[in-house]
């Protein structure tokens, strides 16, 4: 069975792919579980610099500037189960990307194609932690012969020193209520004191994974998420400040970020405006003062003072 998964790996574009048991976690979603095709995909992209015009852009993190990963990597895993039915068609199969409260990291380690990392995330030989995962839970009792391999960072603590949130506390635990990324993600209104440190992000945060030492030199691979769509690297503040529900229905909703739905996009935007002063963004805040949404009106309030519009 490896080798078959291993030849479906290397067809549709995987980086890596292993088999992990059906830990009490998968149990807990799925009895009837035996075991876990686990899988990585990179989604680097080459860089892309940003526009040298007025400053008025946010920045998102490389794992959500182009097409949807989950479509990208549900695609492939639909491949590799196909093949796995064509040998055993009565076999019980689900896919997983990120739609099942699974422990991806945990079950990447125990699998083998992955080593853990002191910033949470994992790490796959050649292509570091530019990866996401997804997963096949089958009723198929797979033969698991890897070795869980321990932490690819030894004494190295840069992650943890460069963290801008210091949301890193120990080797692998993050602080969730601290972690920039979290925040930008998180419904509601994010605490006053937290926003600063969001810088102009609208979506995510890199840094952990940019001073790695592990994640140099590690090459673009994936031409799927080379494409050039929406959001980008930096998208236009003004926009997503003014985002509109046909914009985000036709433009917004299918794209990487979409699932955060349009309040949170918003109230993203106007938190960045206001960390970088961004003064053409004044219109639009002062607008937002009427809206509905009281997450929104605080937020635009609180960009309007940082920026000092109107003074």
């Amino acid at each position: 069975m490896i080798d078959l998964l291993k030849d479906s790996s290397n067809k549709t574009g995987l980086a890596a792919i292993g088999i992990a048991p059906a830990i009490d976690e998968v149990i807990g979603q799925f009895p009837w579980a035996k075991s876990v095709v686990c899988a990585a995909i990179s989604y680097l992209a080459p860089e892309v610099e940003a526009d040298c015009g007025p400053i008025s852009t946010g920045l998102v993190a490389r794992f959500a500037r182009s097409v949807d990963y989950h479509r990208v990597l549900r695609a492939k895993l639909q491949l590799v189960t196909d093949a796995v039915l064509r040998m055993h068609p009565d076999a019980r199969t689900t896919v997983c990307v990120d739609t099942c409260p699974l422990p991806e990291r945990k079950l990447a380690v125990l699998s083998g194609i992955a080593r853990p990392g002191k910033n949470g995330n994992v790490f796959v030989d050649g292509y570091g932690s530019w990866v996401v995962l997804g997963e096949i839970v089958t009723d198929l009792p797979l033969r698991c012969d890897a070795q869980p391999q321990k932490s690819i960072c030894g004494k190295c603590t840069i992650c943890i020193d460069s963290c801008p949130a210091n949301a890193i506390k120990q080797e692998g635990i993050i602080d969730r209520t601290r972690c920039i990324s979290a925040l930008t993600q998180s419904s509601g209104a994010i605490d006053e004191q937290h926003r600063e440190m969001i810088g102009n992000r609208i979506y995510g945060c890199d840094t952990c994974q940019q001073v790695c030492p592990h994640n140099k030199g590690i090459q673009p691979t994936s031409p799927e998420f080379a494409v050039n769509t929406f959001p980008g690297k930096s998208p236009e503040l003004i926009g997503l400040i003014n985002l509109t529900r046909s914009d985000f229905n036709n433009i917004v909703a299918k794209s990487s970020i979409g699932w955060m739905r349009r309040t949170r996009i918003r109230r993203n935007a106007a938190i960045a405006a206001g960390n970088i002063n961004c003064e053409a963004a004044c219109p639009a805040l002062i607008e937002m003062l009427a809206d509905e949404n009281a997450v929104l009106r605080e937020a635009a309030q609180w960009a309007i003072n940082k920026i000092r519009c109107g003074s």
